[in-house]
């Protein structure tokens, strides 16, 4: 599940809002609205509060405004999820069965997800610095904190901190900026004998 909440997370974009760091919010907004679409291949870690390695991911991915992601995890496991604004489908070929969320109730619980969707309020609740070539996002009210690294106006690595102290680590290559992606990439069909599991 750490996997399809990352990934989830990656589905939003930005609209500004006054702050203490109002300067760095827009500067990162600003950035992240350069990027209609995205494609990259990615490596992903989770650690603990130790840096123990607990998970470890690779796969490629696609992303376009204002609420599109297809993922797909090549390794160690085989996963797919594609989310198309209203719904996540999250395929797992192992146990032949696919669970669908209301993508909503996902961004509600993710600071990630303010990295694509141009709708999200959630901006006002988080104060934004920049340091050490980093973007640091902070939640007002908790210790949660999203780290964004960028190549020029590419994103290169987004880092995932929980209040615990647990981190997830994606590190982007091969980026692709603003390429013609259609719509269909987004547009999961429930394969023949598959259970779901409708969750939304």
């Amino acid at each position: 599940m750490k996997a399809v909440w990352f990934a989830a997370v990656m589905a939003v974009s930005m609209n500004v809002f006054a702050s203490d760091n109002n300067s760095d919010k827009q500067e990162l907004q600003q950035l992240l609205e350069q990027t209609q679409s995205l494609s990259a291949e990615f490596e992903q870690q989770v650690k603990d509060e130790q840096g123990n390695v607990l998970q470890s991911l690779s796969g490629t991915m696609t992303l376009k405004r204002p609420a599109n992601l297809y993922w797909h995890t090549m390794r160690p496991d085989e996963t797919v999820m594609v989310a198309n604004g209203e719904k996540v489908w999250y395929y797992n070929p192992f146990v032949d069965q696919v669970t669908i969320y209301a993508q909503q109730d996902m961004v509600d619980n993710s600071p990630l997800l303010l990295v694509l969707d141009s709708n999200t309020n959630q901006w006002q609740n988080y104060s934004v610095t920049y340091t050490d070539e980093r973007y640091l996002v902070k939640h007002n009210n908790d210790n949660s904190q999203l780290e964004l690294a960028f190549d020029g106006n590419k994103l290169k690595e987004i880092t995932m901190i929980q209040a615990h102290g647990e981190r997830t680590e994606l590190i982007l290559n091969d980026v692709a900026l603003n390429t013609q992606i259609d719509d269909q990439q987004f547009t999961f069909k429930v394969p023949a004998g598959v259970d779901v599991d409708d969750q939304s």
